[in-house]
């Protein structure tokens, strides 16, 4: 059984892959635990940049009203 690598996956996730790629990936993903994990992971990463981004905006939004 052939697995994705998270670039592989980043690339699905991102509709980067051809067609007959995106099947045969999301088909592989219904069956194996490794690679849906591997996009868990990236869903959580995606998460924490998201959480880190808005925790910059934040601290920015909060320099300025104090200068």
């Amino acid at each position: 059984m052939k697995h994705y690598t998270k670039e592989e996956l980043e690339l699905f996730r991102n509709g980067k892959m051809s067609l007959l790629s995106r099947i045969s990936c999301s088909g592989h993903l219904k069956n194996c635990p490794a690679c849906a994990g591997l996009m868990e992971e990236l869903a959580e990463d995606d998460k924490f940049v998201a959480d880190l981004r808005s925790s910059v905006q934040t601290f920015q939004e909060l320099s300025e009203t104090e200068s």
